[in-house]
């Protein structure tokens, strides 16, 4: 009969220690920046070759994290990991000892790669169950999808980018399209870069289309939107959808610089 009872008990562990690993933690990207901050050039850290590397600040609630990019030790600080990774890097691969790892593509979110010198940010959150814990008060779907359901410009616009990056939700550029272009009837900025964005890597296009991507960044560069404005300055600089003109490109640089944009500043 102990025995028996015994057997069952161990039985009993075993399944909840199953039924708890396929509760694994779900990472949710919630955002990814660059910013004008100095830390990757007065902590400055170098590659195997000398090269200085990118900084990525991670920002998140969640212990244990791992980087397979990473150069040299990773900083955990308070909420926010410190990870180097070469430089012209395109994928951060992250993985901890609740979930397999996943790769983040930075240019879903507006950076084709990182750059020596510069510092990023990187926020992430946890959904386990249906439950999610996050680093950012707000940013998943059903934050917005009230507001945008009733024509909230900015709502709408925020639904797309949860669409667009698969924050909380399967990654799906058209259904990015279809909110960017409903906030964008409203002349909402952030809307009208998005889909300028999307034209220009051809995310929910068979093909990236440069002319049409510009005419979506000037209609945004016009209301003061850095990101706009800096990358009609790219467009212009290489000759994309527009005719090259190194004098319009530093014009629109300029105009991203004196709105913040750390990166126009250093194309100056």
């Amino acid at each position: 009969m102990i025995c028996m009872i015994k057997f069952i008990f161990i039985h009993i562990i075993v399944l909840f220690a199953f039924l708890n690993v396929g509760r694994a933690q779900q990472i949710i990207v919630e955002s990814f920046d660059n910013t004008s901050s100095v830390e990757a050039r007065t902590h400055k850290r170098l590659d195997s070759n000398g090269t200085p590397c990118a900084l990525i600040k991670v920002r998140s609630l969640l212990n244990g994290l791992q980087f397979k990019e990473a150069i040299g030790s990773v900083d955990n600080k308070t909420n926010e990991y410190w990870v180097y990774v070469p430089n012209r890097s395109e994928t951060l691969t992250i993985s901890s000892n609740k979930q397999n790892s996943f790769i983040i593509r930075f240019a879903d979110y507006g950076e084709k790669f990182v750059s020596m010198n510069v510092t990023y940010v990187l926020s992430l959150s946890e959904k386990t169950n249906n439950l999610q814990l996050s680093f950012n008060s707000k940013s998943v779907p059903s934050d917005f999808q009230n507001g945008a359901d009733a024509g909230n410009a900015e709502d709408q616009c925020n639904l797309g980018k949860c669409y667009y990056q698969g924050r909380g939700v399967a990654q799906n550029y058209y259904s990015a399209l279809n909110w960017f272009r409903k906030s964008a009837e409203q002349n909402y900025a952030e809307a009208l870069y998005y889909i300028g964005r999307s034209y220009y890597y051809g995310q929910g296009f068979p093909k990236p289309d440069y002319e049409q991507a510009v005419k979506w960044f000037e209609q945004a560069a016009k209301q003061n939107y850095a990101d706009a404005q800096y990358q009609l300055g790219l467009c212009y600089e290489k000759g994309q959808g527009v005719k090259q003109d190194a004098k319009t490109a530093r014009k629109w640089f300029e105009k991203a610089a004196k709105n913040g944009h750390a990166k126009a500043s250093r194309k100056l």
